[in-house]
């Protein structure tokens, strides 16, 4: 015997509806948001910590929500910036969800806030689903990799607005086609 199911709310709708509320509060207090995805290992925090000292220097406030499974190895090493970082230890999630973020937000000044970035667990597939309100989503991928990994995981680059190529001083040595 077979049974029809039917869903009349999308499996994400509650994800959507907290997204669009750190938006509004993004948004009301003039603080540009970036999601920064990769897989794990391919210079997230380095990255951020690079953007951090140079928005600094330029008299520009950032602060950090790191998502990790188990450590605050990341949060620990952004904070060296100064810039206030916050830890999401997610356990076994491999995602960051706008109701984490929300709650996340609750640990940071907001207010005169420029920039917003939330590093999130390194991975390619699972955090493409989810919106955190963010303003720009950012996928960092390395040649190291291998330049097939936009097509392994369309979904992360077709919701990115950018992608950075990490690691390129090392691409011809690892045969990597930049112009492919």
């Amino acid at each position: 015997m077979s049974r029809r199911v039917e869903v009349r709310k999308a499996a994400l709708a509650k994800n959507a509806e907290l997204a669009a509320c750190n938006r509004a509060l993004f948004q009301e207090k003039d603080i540009k948001a970036i999601n920064l995805l990769s897989a794990p290992g391919l210079g997230k925090t380095t990255l951020l910590k690079r953007t951090v000292a140079h928005l600094r220097e330029r008299g520009l406030r950032a602060a950090v929500i790191v998502g990790d499974l188990a450590t605050e190895n990341d949060a620990q090493r952004l904070q060296e910036t100064g810039a206030p970082a916050v830890q999401i230890t997610t356990g076994t999630a491999c995602h960051l969800d706008a109701a984490m973020v929300a709650r996340a937000l609750e640990e940071l000044e907001l207010d005169g806030l420029n920039f917003l970035f939330i590093e999130n667990v390194g991975n390619l597939v699972c955090p493409a689903a989810y919106d955190l309100g963010e303003d720009l989503c950012v996928v960092l991928f390395s040649t190291p990799e291998g330049e097939d990994k936009p097509l392994k995981y369309p979904p992360i680059f077709k919701s990115a607005q950018l992608v950075i190529l990490n690691k390129i001083d090392v691409a011809e040595a690892l045969g990597f086609d930049l112009a492919g």
